[in-house]
């Protein structure tokens, strides 16, 4: 027996394990949310076409400040959703429990169809 005999004996183990093993192939994992039980609500919605001036012109107006020679554009206009809202806030505030300094993000909020 020679003094690398150990450092051989382990290379061919998982060669003649995987050899000897029948191949299982993984399940597939189930999804956590299934698409035809959930329906995503949305964070915001988009704004009315009549409502778009008067956003547009506060927003630009806050936006340039104390430059008038800005040019901005305003691409859309959205506004926050209030079933989303009142979801993550109470989803939020039982979360927290009794941590008063514990902050939590909301990325998505779903509702059963």
């Amino acid at each position: 027996m020679g003094f690398f005999d150990w450092l051989r004996r382990k290379d061919a183990e998982p060669e003649a394990k995987a050899a000897t093993a029948p191949a299982a192939a993984p399940a597939p994992a189930a999804p956590a949310q299934p698409e035809e039980e959930w329906e995503k609500i949305p964070a915001f919605l988009p704004v009315d076409a009549s409502e778009h001036r008067a956003v547009v012109i506060a927003a630009t107006a806050i936006a340039a400040g104390d430059r008038p020679e800005s040019q901005l554009v305003v691409r859309r206009v959205n506004a926050v959703n209030p079933e989303h809202r009142l979801v993550s806030c109470i989803a939020s505030a039982l979360a927290a429990g009794a941590m008063e300094t514990s902050q939590f993000v909301v990325k998505n909020v779903y509702k059963r169809k």
